[in-house]
């Protein structure tokens, strides 16, 4: 189906009213339209931003079409008068081997196409994504912008969105408080320390509004993944959930894994076969921590979907983009890509890995001879410990030139263990053995 040009820069716009949707342009009743007969899911869970956003036919999208003319006049920047760059030498001396091209001038919208193209590469290497269908990545300002991408495509005021329990604060700005929805909190585990598939099956089954849902391993928090066998089951469950559900696999942490009876690759990978009628999949993933580039600020957004859908949820998420950023940081997708480019990748990754599974076991041993208790934790960046009075912990601890966080609605002390020194660990658990009563 060819989905007709927006009209929204034209000077008479026509907008049609579709049916409990509001006003709409031609454009985005064709993409509604659409969806409706290839995504159900995806169509039935959108917002009223993301039913009538779709990306405009301005400026970004006329220089994108005269890219290459003989002479360019399109965008707001300045270049040699040949569209290159024209960058001061102060700039170009700090930019290193990197190409003022790919730095100084602005971006494509939704991300340089060689990145979004390298980093596809980069999440389906192994198989772990064999066999999906996949839109092409659409590039962010880091997972956190691209999880509020989602929640202002798929999320309004009657939205219901389950948040995991227990989850990282910031999930409660982004889809709760920015949008004006009363969260929901699912128990990730049972009090065995298992994933309690069974009570995430009863919290689906309590309602049949649209709901929006993050799955997050391995956890932050926690710093937890599930065996595969458990997450395996809890596919299966979202699988069969009614729906309409979108599920939102946030991947910060992904490949942090330290031990091997847990779950191998990403929880997205096994939705592929899910119903489109019942259920969305959405990755956000990124170099932050894949890569452990956490200044450059590239994240990426996935969608498990046809291409007629996935063309649709692409120009919708671009869209969003334009609207709240435009055109993202060049240096730091210039980085990434140079990154995924790299021979030794692999190598200088797995050398890091190896220093924080060394910081990781150094830490299992102390909590074990101290005797404290926490949850369990075999992946990413933290342990959680159990602390009945947790602010008071952090406080006592910081009264002694130590930092941690408290999390106070679940009673627990956080250890981010990715940024302590090995040697530095036995202190710090002594100092949590004395805090904690």
């Amino acid at each position: 189906m060819t989905v007709p040009a927006d009209p929204a820069d034209a000077p008479a716009p026509l907008p049609v009213l579709a049916a409990g949707s509001g006003v709409l342009s031609p454009r985005a009743l064709a993409q509604l339209e659409l969806l409706e007969a290839h995504a159900p899911a995806a169509a039935a869970c959108l917002s009223a931003c993301g039913r009538a956003i779709t990306y405009p036919r301005g400026i970004p999208a006329q220089a994108a079409e005269a890219a290459g003319t003989r002479i360019n006049a399109t965008i707001g920047q300045v270049t040699d008068g040949r569209g290159g760059a024209m960058p001061m030498p102060l700039v170009e001396d700090l930019l290193g081997g990197i190409s003022a091209e790919d730095t100084v001038l602005y971006a494509a919208q939704g991300g340089q196409k060689a990145l979004r193209e390298a980093w596809q590469l980069w999440q389906t290497r192994g198989g772990r994504l064999e066999g999906m269908a996949l839109s092409l990545p659409v590039v962010t300002g880091g997972l956190t912008h691209a999880l509020s991408v989602m929640a202002e495509m798929f999320v309004d005021p009657g939205t219901r969105v389950l948040l995991p329990s227990p989850g990282w604060g910031n999930y409660d700005l982004i889809f709760g408080t920015r949008r004006g929805v009363q969260t929901e909190r699912y128990e990730l585990l049972t009090e065995e320390g298992r994933l309690d598939v069974e009570g995430i099956r009863r919290t689906l089954a309590a309602s049949a509004a649209p709901t929006v849902m993050v799955v997050n391993f391995p956890s932050n928090p926690l710093g937890y993944l599930p065996s595969q066998a458990e997450a395996e089951a809890l596919a299966q469950a979202l699988e069969q959930a009614a729906g309409p559900l979108v599920v939102i696999c946030d991947d910060a942490y992904l490949g942090m894994r330290w031990e091997p009876d847990t779950m191998k690759g990403s929880f997205f990978g096994l939705l592929g076969g899910a119903d489109p009628a019942r259920l969305l999949p959405v990755k956000v993933d990124g170099a932050t921590k894949e890569l452990f580039l956490f200044g450059a600020r590239v994240g990426f957004l996935t969608f498990a979907a046809g291409p007629e859908a996935a063309a649709v949820l692409e120009d919708k998420a671009r869209a969003v983009l334009r609207g709240n950023t435009s055109s993202l940081s060049a240096p730091g997708q210039a980085m990434v890509l140079a990154a995924l480019k790299e021979p030794t990748l692999k190598a200088q990754r797995d050398a890091i890995r190896k220093v924080l599974v060394g910081r990781y076991r150094a830490l299992k041993a102390e909590l074990a001879a101290a005797g404290l208790t926490h949850w369990p934790f075999n992946s990413g960046f933290f342990a959680l410990l159990h602390a009945p009075e947790p602010e008071a912990v952090r406080q006592e601890l910081l009264a002694e030139g130590l930092g941690v966080v408290s999390i106070e609605g679940v009673g627990g002390v956080r250890i981010g263990y990715g940024s302590l020194d090995e040697a530095d660990i036995p202190e710090l658990v002594e100092a949590l053995r004395r805090a904690i009563p």
